[in-house]
């Protein structure tokens, strides 16, 4: 009696469902992780998902303390976790929308708002909830967001670097000659801005970097002045033409909606001004 051994393609054939079914048992764990979502990618900030999360993204949220539900400390945990990863999901599972509603989907969100929930992340831990809020058509707001716009205000923001010296016709040898920004010591102090529609205040401090153009620099505190001012000041040892240069260095922070401060992104803001300074030898006088 001979026997016939199968082909490899009925035994592909017979092996399929058993490698399907093993198949969904393995991404069984992961397709039902709180986390799982096609835009979980790196460097999203907000996007839409594909129905598990309404949105997702990393960074910090901005909520108002009108449209948040939770505690206090989850709104400003949700703002400051720079480094945390956050999930949008709605407010009621999938089978209570589909049994009939969403009860309290609603309740204390203005018209033309829905209630949700707020998850953050800080990987590798687990998603914790950390309240719920009442979001409208768009996505939320993020830290970073608002921070761009708040930069660009910035820049409008800055006075102007009106740099002087006296005595205005140049300096003299081994006498001080006193220099001004026409800026003010404080820089900014608690301008109020409306950055997408959230109350903003923004504080930027400055200090000034001088070149001499003698070979000597050096970083200032102080603005300057005209005489009796003598808080910035510089003296020249030799005669000849010099070019006296002066960049404003910002540094700005800011609060929004209560939340922060969070520091103004990007480099510091800068402004430069160059004096053409001519120095002079002067022989001192005896007078009577």
């Amino acid at each position: 009696m001979t026997s016939s051994r199968p082909s490899r393609a009925s035994v592909a054939r017979r092996l399929r469902p058993v490698v399907g079914a093993l198949a969904v048992l393995l991404l069984l764990p992961v397709l039902l992780a709180p986390g799982a979502s096609a835009l979980g990618r790196a460097g999203i900030d907000v996007g839409g998902d594909d129905g598990a999360d309404l949105y997702r993204g990393t960074g910090g949220l901005v909520w108002r303390a009108g449209d948040w539900r939770g505690d206090e400390p989850g709104r400003q945990r949700s703002a400051s976790c720079a480094g945390c990863e956050w999930r949008i999901t709605s407010y009621c599972t999938r089978l209570e929308y589909d049994a009939g509603g969403c009860p309290g989907s609603h309740d204390g969100c203005a018209a033309g708002t829905i209630r949700v929930r707020v998850w953050l992340r800080e990987p590798p831990g687990p998603w914790e909830q950390v309240g719920t809020a009442c979001l409208g058509d768009g996505p939320p707001v993020t830290v970073d967001g608002i921070g761009g716009r708040v930069r660009d205000e910035a820049v409008a923001l800055l006075p102007p670097l009106r740099a002087g010296m006296q005595p205005s016709g140049g300096a003299l040898v081994g006498l001080p000659a006193l220099f001004r920004t026409g800026q003010p010591a404080d820089g900014l102090v608690g301008s109020d801005l409306s950055v997408l529609g959230f109350d903003v205040v923004l504080d930027a401090r400055v200090r000034w970097y001088w070149s001499w153009g003698d070979g000597s620099a050096g970083w200032a505190s102080s603005p300057g002045g005209r005489y009796p001012d003598v808080s910035l000041s510089h003296t020249y040892r030799r005669g000849g033409a010099a070019s006296a240069e002066v960049t404003s260095v910002w540094r700005g922070q800011y609060t929004v909606e209560g939340l922060g401060p969070f520091a103004v992104p990007g480099d510091p803001l800068t402004q430069t001004a160059v004096l053409p300074v001519q120095v002079r030898e002067a022989r001192a006088v005896l007078v009577g």
